[in-house]
């Protein structure tokens, strides 16, 4: 820890309670990885494009692989790989540069469809990003200022209503509820600073200006990854969440992995919202995470009692996966978790999920909107996705 009057910086361990998802904005379709089964364990072996290329173009093959992708209802590489009698394993160790575990929910599944890549470093070791970090931050800090003061953000909730209610383009929703929340939550609550120009400018103006985190570096010399499938429960008794097969698949951190980042806060601009140390802003986060973790408790606690057990030692929750409430401030908002659950209920049905086979929120949803909770497992263990630990440590 250093320590001057007004300034506070401090390092952290960041532990994965459960395995965690930060997306890197690539999707891979089956054509795109090479899947190897290996006793009772599937693995996704990820190809380096250019070795690939190179690959396909050494023997001739640009133009078949081409039809085979565009053709195929199926596109997976294996059989394609064993029917131009080639040895996969070492098509693997030429074309590969790393790869996986898979863990479906349900044995049997062929293959493990589109894979959404996670993060990772220049050298291939997984990392949070510190804009991750900084956005669970934002967030707390929001939440912590609406539990302070209800009554001043309460003619937040009826501006939210009347959006999700009105309904719309999902689009359009999004960006009238965005610039609410800047409005009427962000602009009072962190932009605090001088205004410099004779427009309001958010990054100039915010006290998140003076909280600076940087990158959490992953601990020790694992480099390794798992892939999840999504996996969702229902508070309905009996309900399948099952995509009809289409299943999201994560790669993933695994639980136990270490994390190493800090964190400074300038005291002269944090001063703003009385945040004065590093720990304090921790606090904040807790709060945050508990309020989830406590929403989804009751409705899910007693089926999942060892999995909530782990969530209510989290610090805070991140990533892809890791749930609605993790990402909101609406049930913060609303008078009363009935009227929340009701009006999310609507906007779910209407405006994000509007497929007539989709979920049904106002019918079936009850107590709580989405009435999911996000799990991941690899078969012997599950876990609430997206939990981890903070501890510090010495800076150096």
């Amino acid at each position: 820890m250093i320590h001057t009057e007004n300034w506070q910086h401090k390092t952290y361990e960041l532990e994965c309670i459960s395995p965690i998802h930060i997306g890197n904005g690539q999707m891979l379709k089956q054509f795109e990885y090479i899947l190897l089964r290996e006793r009772n364990q599937q693995r996704v072996c990820f190809l380096d494009k250019m070795k690939w290329m190179k690959f396909l173009m050494d023997h001739d093959l640009v133009d078949d692989y081409a039809k085979y992708v565009f053709y195929k209802k199926s596109s997976a590489l294996y059989p394609w790989l064993k029917q131009h009698n080639l040895d996969v394993k070492d098509v693997v160790r030429k074309v590969c540069n790393s790869s996986a575990d898979v863990y479906f929910v349900r044995q049997g599944q062929a293959n493990p469809n589109d894979i959404v890549r996670q993060v990772k470093s220049p050298m291939g070791a997984p990392y949070i990003p510190g804009s991750t970090l900084k956005g669970v931050i934002h967030s707390a800090i929001l939440f912590h200022f609406i539990q302070k003061e209800p009554e001043k953000y309460r003619h937040v909730w009826p501006k939210i209503k009347d959006v999700m209610n009105r309904g719309g383009k999902r689009w359009q929703c999004g960006k009238e509820l965005d610039k609410i929340v800047k409005q009427e939550l962000e602009k009072p609550i962190l932009g605090r600073l001088p205004q410099r120009t004779k427009r309001f400018d958010g990054a100039l103006q915010s006290v998140m200006k003076g909280i600076s985190v940087s990158d959490a570096m992953m601990m020790g010399d694992k480099k390794d990854t798992l892939i999840l499938q999504k996996y969702d429960v229902s508070a309905v008794r009996g309900e399948s969440l099952d995509d009809h097969g289409i299943s999201v698949f994560r790669e993933c951190i695994p639980a136990g992995r270490k994390f190493k980042f800090s964190v400074k806060i300038d005291k002269t601009i944090t001063k703003e919202i009385d945040l004065y140390s590093v720990d304090e802003l921790w606090k904040w986060t807790k709060a945050f995470a508990d309020f989830g973790v406590e929403k989804e408790k009751q409705i899910f606690g007693r089926a999942y009692t060892g999995e909530f057990q782990e969530a209510d030692l989290a610090d805070l929750i991140l990533g892809g996966g890791a749930g609605f409430l993790s990402k909101t401030l609406y049930y913060a908002l609303a008078p009363s978790q009935e009227e929340g659950q009701k009006v999310l209920a609507k906007f779910f049905d209407n405006v994000l999920f509007t497929r007539k086979n989709c979920h049904h929120h106002g019918d079936k949803d009850g107590k709580l909107t989405p009435r999911t909770l996000k799990l991941a497992t690899t078969g012997s263990d599950r876990w609430i996705l997206g939990l981890a630990s903070l501890k510090e440590v010495a800076s150096c």
